[in-house]
């Protein structure tokens, strides 16, 4: 008996490796598929992010001009309201106001006015 016992015992540190390494590469590769389909995923949703900006970077140029043109026309109004019955209406019907931003220019004075 002590024979088979110590054949046992000297066979144990002679077992294969294989099946061991071969679960923690599984494993490792698995994890590696994991993390490349969310990579491949990301890069999509990055591919459609830029192909989104290129298509609203027109509409917001376009969005700025109106901006613009839109402004002056309410500030002409705004002056025109102030002699005029009918853009005073307009005015009070749209509730047009001009609140002047900190880099926003304040419209010269009509001529002949003095300021209060």
């Amino acid at each position: 008996m002590n024979a088979e016992k110590q054949k046992t015992l000297t066979e144990s540190p002679r077992r294969n490796p294989f099946w061991a390494c071969f679960v923690v590469f599984s494993l490792l590769a698995g994890d590696y598929g994991y993390r490349l389909v969310n990579l491949v995923d990301q890069r999509e949703q990055l591919n459609q992010a830029v192909l989104m900006q290129a298509q609203n970077a027109g509409a917001l140029a376009q969005a700025r001009q109106l901006e613009a043109r839109l402004e002056s026309l309410s500030l002409e109004l705004l002056q025109v309201a102030k002699t005029n019955a009918a853009a005073k209406q307009i005015v009070q019907d749209f509730n047009i106001q001009w609140n002047p931003g900190p880099a926003a220019s304040v419209p010269a004075p009509a001529a002949g006015t003095q300021p209060k």
